[in-house]
């Protein structure tokens, strides 16, 4: 059981951190639950890096003095919790988003005004949400059984490859691994020298669908051809260079089934850096759906809803190297987006893939024709 303590400084957790466990341990009901932090602010960084999280956002000035009311609040006695009202109008879905971006199945509130946050949160939280008071919570809202999972829905991935024979047995194979096990497999050939048909076809794995283009078109056309073939329930797309954690599909069709409000759900990756073999592969979170006016965050692993491909439609192959980042731009305008910070994924760089190829530069002149076309403020 995962358990986000929302706590006003990051910095006070280690000196904390034996109370904020007992509390966690309690509302989750075993000895060592998956325990994660946010605060909404960090007077110094928790020593362990991937259990603390701060909103984004949080340089602006509306931002900044909603902080500063927070503090006063959770720091005096004399200051009404009402107060916390103000704070809330503007960062509330700052707050929320990185508390579900934690995939909690609870949440404890250790600030004073939790209860002012909580008719905020229940809005979009479906599970238990406590309030903390010295070393014990109590429960505010919420129910435990709120999580949903249909093993038998329908996935479509698919997988455009050209020339890719080097690295795409591990993809597929991570693909056909899934614990996911409804999967449809399209992979697209756009017009490859290599015998891609062999490869693919020694799987003998009556989910995989072979397609081919006979001339190189581009991966929007690629991903185009895959998805008309589709049927899923929830679709996604993987590269030849990369691969999936065995529960990916499996965690994120959970997410999109227990919050049903959300159309798009992306995750964490770690990256494979073959060029520094040396290296432990490093984690490279995403960032929320509101940086998307900024620059291409959401990363290289997902999955959406069926609705969300017959509303946005295909590809443009007209945004070579950003086709993605357009696509997402298209579907915030119109669905709800939701990180999570889990890595469900690992992501190849090398010599021979595209963000090797290509300069940062070529990569942001290609962004501000997207943002410019969408009207991206």
């Amino acid at each position: 059981m995962r358990v986000c303590v929302l706590t006003p400084d990051l910095g006070t957790v280690s000196r904390r951190k034996a109370a904020l466990l007992k509390i966690a341990s309690d509302v989750a009901g075993c000895p060592s639950p998956d325990v994660c932090f946010v605060g909404y602010r960090e007077s110094h960084p928790l020593p362990e890096a991937n259990t603390g999280f701060v909103p984004y956002g949080q340089d602006g000035l509306a931002a900044r003095a909603a902080n500063q009311l927070f503090r006063l609040i959770d720091g005096t006695t004399w200051v009404p919790t009402v107060a916390a009202s103000i704070g809330l109008s503007v960062c509330a879905p700052t707050l929320v988003e990185v508390l579900l971006a934690c995939d909690p199945d609870a949440i404890v509130l250790d600030v004073r005004w939790a209860g002012r946050l909580t008719a905020r949160l229940q809005q979009e939280f479906p599970g238990s949400i406590h309030a903390a008071h010295g070393d014990s919570a109590t429960k505010c809202a919420g129910r435990p059984d709120w999580r949903r999972y249909d093993p038998s829905a329908a996935v479509s991935i698919v997988l455009p490859t050209h020339n890719g024979s080097r690295y795409i047995r591990q993809s597929i194979q991570s693909c056909l691994d899934q614990s996911h096990s409804n999967i449809e497999l399209i992979v697209v050939d756009d017009g490859s020298h290599e015998d891609m048909r062999a490869i693919v076809e020694a799987f003998d794995d009556r989910r995989i669908r072979f397609v081919r283009h006979e001339n190189n078109r581009g991966i929007s056309a690629a991903l185009n051809t895959g998805f008309a073939l589709s049927s899923g329930t929830y679709l996604t797309w993987t590269s030849d260079d990369n691969y999936y954690a065995a529960d990916a599909v499996a965690r994120m069709v959970q997410f999109l089934q227990s919050y049903p409000q959300v159309d798009f759900v992306y995750s964490s990756s770690y990256v494979v850096d073959e060029m520094e073999p040396v290296q432990r592969p490093r984690m490279v979170r995403p960032k929320p759906p509101e940086h998307l006016k900024v620059e291409n965050g959401v990363g290289a692993c997902f999955l959406y809803t069926r609705r969300v491909y017959e509303q946005v439609g295909g590809y443009d192959s007209a945004t070579f190297l950003v086709e993605d980042y357009d696509y997402w731009v298209r579907v915030s305008k119109q669905f709800r987006m939701q990180r999570v910070l889990t890595p469900f994924y690992y992501y190849r760089y090398h010599k021979d893939s595209l963000t090797a190829k290509h300069t940062r530069e070529d990569v942001a002149f290609r962004l501000s024709r997207v943002k410019r076309a969408n009207q991206v403020a």
